[in-house]
């Protein structure tokens, strides 16, 4: 069964008479789909705030963002960590462009109910809900699944009834490769200095031995780092065995 929601079309129409939202480095729009399966259905256009709409480069850092979050969700579905009857769907955008202007964009299916459980620093919602427990579970096993190297977090999406649909995650990594929100070995003990284990988490499950204050503030939006590091200054492959 797949955990990916995709757009199953091949055509769109974009209404840009008003940004629909705005979050930390893209700008939203609404539009309808208007040939293929979802035809009719409302999808979202993302474009990046820097100017960067025909840098191909930027786009594939997204792609793999989202490639390395289908995994997660996949492994962590596997683990029938949540038990029955409650599905982690992961909406997976597309490179589009804009017939006119040539001007790229990323669009994925329109999300209903949106709500925002975690961030990269370690805010995480205090509702104590069943949905926020178990995002806060999903984070905390991306880390152990892992084996301590990644960090899936920024979670955010639509609550359903029986169901969530991620949107926009983000991964945080010892080695620092998955772009200006991937805060690092600091943002991943940042985190877990703030995380509060819920229903999901298993005991056995790990992570890491953070002491002293955090390095980044807690924050609800997406922290971002304003220089990532170069070659010389990454973590040397012996951290990778920590």
């Amino acid at each position: 069964m797949s955990n990916s929601r995709t757009n199953n079309s091949t055509r769109a129409s974009i209404n840009k008479d008003a940004i629909f939202a705005s979050g930390t480095f893209k700008n939203v729009w609404t539009g309808l789909y208007t040939a293929g399966d979802r035809s009719g259905q409302r999808c979202v256009a993302k474009e990046f705030k820097t100017g960067s709409v025909y840098e191909a480069g930027y786009f594939e850092e997204e792609m793999n963002i989202i490639r390395g979050t289908q995994r997660i969700v996949d492994d962590f579905d596997s683990a029938g960590v949540l038990g029955t009857g409650r599905r982690i769907l992961l909406n997976t955008p597309e490179i589009w462009t804009y017939e006119m202007s040539q001007q790229k964009l990323l669009l994925e299916p329109m999300i209903e109910n949106f709500e925002k459980f975690n961030s990269n620093t370690g805010w995480a919602s205090v509702t104590g809900s069943e949905w926020s427990d178990a995002m806060q579970a999903l984070s905390h096993f991306s880390y152990h699944n892992s084996n301590r190297q990644l960090l899936l977090c920024d979670l955010q999406g639509g609550v359903y009834q029986d169901g969530y649909v991620l949107s926009d995650p983000v991964i945080m990594s010892q080695t620092q490769e998955y772009g200006p929100t991937d805060l690092g070995p600091g943002g991943i003990n940042s985190f877990f200095q703030r995380h509060q284990c819920g229903r999901f988490c298993a005991r056995e499950w790990m992570r890491p031995a953070v002491l002293g204050r955090a390095v980044f503030p807690m924050r609800q939006g997406t922290s971002m780092v304003a220089h990532l590091p170069t070659r010389h200054t990454r973590n040397p492959l012996s951290r990778l065995r920590e």
